[in-house]
C-alpha cells in the first residue's frame, strides 16, 4: 500500500496556539515571532488509500503523501486547525513537515493553501480567506495553475511535485 511509513501523531511549534479566525471558526496563529524557513508543524496521522478516504464523511482534514496514499490527520490535535488560504504563511518543505513561508509576527494567522497537499482531483472546496489572490473556489486540480507552480516552487506535497514535474 505504502513505500514508506508516517509518523502517527502530530507536532506543533510552541509559537503557535488555536484561536478565532476571521477565515473559518478557529484557525492557528502565531503567540511569538516565526522566522522564514522554522519548522512550524509536523502532520502526522492514520495512513488511508483512496478507496478509503473516499468513503469518510467530512468534515476530516488529511493530506496526500503519495499518489493513492492519505495521511488522516488526528482530529483531536491542534493542526487541524489549520485554515486555508491562497496566499499562506506556510508551505511544505517535504510530505508531513510545514515551514514558514516568511517572516511571521506574532496575532497573524498560520495558514496552507490546500492545494499544495490535496492530490484528489475530485475535491474542492470555497474558499473564504479575502487575499488578493483568493480563487474563490480550490480544487485538488489547482496544482495545474501555473502561476501556483511559479508561486510556490518545489514547496508541494511530493506526489503533486512529481505531477508538476511530469507534466
Amino acid at each position: 500500500m505504502m513505500s514508506r511509513t508516517y509518523e502517527a501523531e502530530c507536532w506543533l511549534t510552541p509559537s503557535a496556539q488555536p484561536q478565532l479566525s476571521p477565515i473559518h471558526g478557529t484557525g492557528l496563529f502565531a503567540i511569538n515571532h516565526i522566522r522564514q524557513n522554522e519548522v512550524v508543524m509536523r502532520l502526522g496521522g492514520r495512513v488511508i488509500s483512496d478507496e478509503t478516504l473516499a468513503r469518510l464523511t467530512p468534515p476530516y482534514s488529511s493530506l496526500t503523501v503519495e499518489e493513492g496514499i492519505h495521511l488522516l490527520v488526528d482530529p483531536a490535535h491542534p493542526v487541524r486547525y489549520g485554515n486555508h488560504s491562497c496566499d499562506p504563511s506556510l508551505w511544505h518543505r517535504d510530505a508531513t513537515t510545514l515551514i514558514a513561508r516568511r517572516d511571521i509576527s506574532p496575532g497573524e494567522e498560520l495558514t496552507i493553501d490546500y492545494a499544495t497537499h490535496t492530490g484528489v482531483e475530485a475535491w474542492s472546496m470555497t474558499c473564504r480567506c479575502d487575499t488578493p489572490f483568493c480563487r474563490r473556489i480550490v480544487t485538488g486540480n489547482d496544482w495545474r495553475l501555473s502561476r501556483l507552480q511559479a508561486a510556490y516552487g518545489t514547496h508541494w506535497s511530493p506526489p503533486l511535485l512529481e505531477r508538476i514535474i511530469s507534466r
